[in-house]
């Protein structure tokens, strides 16, 4: 009780703290103070549509600061009481006399504050109105960063309690969400990503093919970072599918092989990456690919210019051991003896230690996926029988 509805007057007078709440955010000490300022840029630009809990306690503690006793709130709602007993007894009185000239009372016998729905309840599902998802989807393209944020997170929110209103909207949400991504802000660009995720989850083969195509496409399209971008949505949407990967093995490895060979180094190292993670959750459904991996694998190691890429690839090596384990004698038996020796070759001819290191790391778990499987744990056990 005795909170203060702000009006857009006030929020057009608040505007002018941005910059300073700006700058508290990026140069104080105290990461405590830069979140509130962060949160507090939020709430001002979203006119208070969007606010977190942090502000609303640190508001609280304010007041409690200027009126530690509490006075002024026991004062507030002693005032309330009243008039809501007051309220109450005039009804009751009404009530009493339409039973006396015998009409049926208008007013209803509950109190004000039960009568009024709250302005801060949660919608619930399938709320939504046109005119409120065309306001966020003018605001995902505010110039304020936290306006567009808070609607890019609006419409995630949206899409994860499968609003129809919404999800019939989902190409134009896509692009929104991948517009977004080439923005240079990280809450901004975070924000899409997670949006694209849980559209992909609703919608897995439209979303998904058409990401794979931007994350194929040339750097003259999309830049090298964006593409990056993409790449982490796949791989969020991977973690998501779980064992249904299976069904889009083919078109993600293929992506993945072509990326290994992309003019881009970063790029280049990024599709390893994104290409053991993948193989790791495929085990035994790998395949025939693991040939064509390891063939792209090989290459890469020892041929590519860029020491970041050859670092991917025998990381990527490490990777599918580690995750494999012991699945590993199994899923990559017909390419294990090349993984060796690409290990010993990267031990004792590469340069860089990093890729060194990783190398020596691989071929210690590749030992002890030996040893486990020649000389497997003996269990001690007695079989007892009874008669």
């Amino acid at each position: 009780g005795g909170a203060v509805q702000l009006k857009s007057s006030d929020f057009a007078v608040l505007k002018q703290l941005l910059p300073l709440l700006e700058k508290v955010s990026k140069v104080y000490p105290d990461p405590v103070i830069q979140e509130l300022a962060i949160d507090l840029r939020i709430t001002i630009s979203t006119h208070g549509a969007f606010s977190t809990e942090a502000v609303s306690v640190a508001a609280q503690s304010t007041l409690n600061k200027k009126d530690p006793e509490g006075k002024i709130e026991e004062q507030q709602q002693t005032s309330h009481k009243s008039y809501n007993d007051e309220s109450h007894r005039k009804q009751q009185q009404g009530h009493e006399k339409s039973k006396q000239t015998g009409l049926k009372s208008s007013a209803p016998l509950i109190p004000q504050e039960v009568s009024e729905p709250r302005a801060t309840t949660n919608q619930k599902s399938g709320s939504v109105t046109t005119d409120q998802l065309q306001e966020v989807l003018l605001s995902a393209y505010d110039p304020q960063i936290p306006t567009r944020a808070a609607a890019l997170r609006t419409l995630s929110c949206w899409i994860e309690q499968r609003e129809a209103k919404a999800l019939e909207m989902q190409e134009k949400l896509l692009k929104i969400f991948l517009e977004n991504l080439e923005h240079e802000d990280t809450f901004v660009y975070l924000s899409a990503i997670q949006g694209v995720a849980l559209l992909s989850d609703a919608y897995p083969e439209k979303i998904l093919l058409g990401l794979l195509a931007q994350y194929d496409s040339d750097k003259d399209k999309h830049t090298a970072e964006t593409r990056m971008k993409v790449g982490e949505v796949l791989m969020r949407i991977v973690r998501a599918l779980g064992d249904m990967v299976s069904k889009y093995r083919e078109p993600l490895i293929h992506t993945f092989l072509r990326g290994a060979r992309d003019p881009d180094s970063a790029h280049r190292a990024s599709s390893l990456s994104n290409l053991g993670e993948l193989c790791q959750r495929l085990d035994f459904l790998l395949g025939s690919v693991v040939h064509e991996v390891t063939a792209c694998l090989i290459a890469v190691a020892k041929t590519d210019h860029e020491v970041q890429v050859r670092r991917a690839a025998v990381h990527m090596v490490v990777l599918l051991l580690r995750g494999l384990s012991q699945k590993a004698t199994e899923v990559l038996r017909d390419v294990l003896k090349d993984l060796y020796h690409l290990l010993k070759h990267v031990v004792r001819l590469e340069p860089d230690d990093v890729a060194k290191l990783h190398a020596q790391l691989a071929l210690e778990e590749l030992d002890e996926i030996m040893r486990n499987f020649l000389f497997p744990p003996q269990k001690l056990e007695k079989k007892i029988v009874v008669l």
